[in-house]
């Protein structure tokens, strides 16, 4: 197992414990956050050993969605760069986030991955589940991006191990309206789950790659995905209410633009309104923070954190007043 661990022998049930009581919270200030989140096929995904497979368009944002919606107890992989320090790297494994390391973090740190791929198999051979994003990296289009080699690696590490491991891996669509909105709405498809032993008895080689195949378009179906040859369809929907909630009827679109364009009706957000006449204030200053933000896939992450922190600093001020209220 090397240097990684997991959160099992005595600090396991106080860990779940901790681990349920966020996720609840998490999911909580998410639909605070959102204006509408729609979660489809939940109910088909299966119990035992699982691999979540989802696209990867909003950084951390996506991770906490899959997470809170997918009712198992989940583990998911993350950069390794935040586990550098010592107490984050401590609270992180409490959150059971466990690292990856990408080129960009130096080609020696590459062959650490390993000990992660291990770690991984030893959770699904307690069938437990694991998400992992499948593109290796994060970005805005609305297409999904060419398939890495880790998420095979894995599944095949742990069935290398136990063979008769019944394994699936559920591809899950994550659907914006706008990724980078505060009060926007997103619909997340958990789609038909594959069998990933029927991949691994092709042998290594042949299986990883159909298996990438057939996730890659599994995935295709249940997200927006518009091929980069015709990028040109964007200026079709620039500045229209697309319904990006729907990505078989866009998808349809895409391949037929003389279909009519599925539009998102005009409705009004008078929760998100009342949310930000009291927040007017701490709006104008996440708008000068907010610029510093290079890299826009960010942007919702960093947002929900600042309005989870708001969030949590009313909630104690509103504990501590009714406490000494009834004191």
């Amino acid at each position: 197992m090397g240097t990684i661990k997991t959160c099992y022998g005595v600090g396991k049930m106080m860990q779940r414990f901790f681990f349920s009581a966020l996720r609840i919270y998490v999911w909580a200030a998410l639909h605070i956050f959102f204006r509408r989140i729609k979660v489809s096929g939940k109910r088909e995904v299966p119990r035992g050993a699982v691999l979540f497979t989802p696209n990867h368009q909003n950084a951390f944002m996506d991770a906490l969605l899959v997470v809170c919606s997918s009712g198992r107890y989940t583990h998911f992989l993350a950069r390794a760069d935040i586990f550098k320090k010592a107490w984050a790297k401590m609270l992180l494994r409490w959150i059971n986030m466990i690292p990856i390391y990408r080129t960009r973090d130096g080609w020696q740190s590459l062959t650490q991955n390993q000990k992660t791929f291990e770690a991984c198999a030893h959770l699904l051979q307690q069938e437990e589940a694991v998400v992992i994003f499948p593109e290796g990296n994060h970005g805005s289009a609305r297409r999904l991006r060419p398939l890495s080699k880790g998420f095979t690696r894995v599944a095949f590490e742990a069935l290398r191990t136990d063979p008769n491991l019944p394994l699936y891996i559920v591809p899950v669509g994550l659907n914006y309206s706008s990724p980078t909105a505060a009060r926007g709405d997103v619909h997340i498809v958990y789609g038909a789950a594959l069998n990933v032993n029927q991949f691994f008895k092709m042998g290594e080689q042949q299986g990883a790659q159909k298996l990438r195949e057939v996730l890659s378009g599994a995935l295709k179906s249940i997200i927006t995905h518009l091929p980069e040859e015709k990028d040109l369809l964007r200026e079709e929907w620039r500045g229209k209410p697309v319904d990006f909630l729907q990505p078989q009827k866009v998808n349809a679109w895409i391949a037929q633009p003389t279909l009519p364009l599925p539009l998102q009706p005009s409705t009004p957000d008078l929760f998100g309104a009342m949310l930000r006449m009291p927040l007017f204030p701490l709006i104008l200053l996440w708008r000068r923070w907010d610029a510093k933000i290079k890299d826009r896939v960010f942007v919702a992450s960093l947002k929900f954190v600042f309005v989870w922190l708001v969030a949590t600093v009313c909630v104690i001020l509103l504990l501590t007043t009714l406490l000494i209220w009834l004191v």
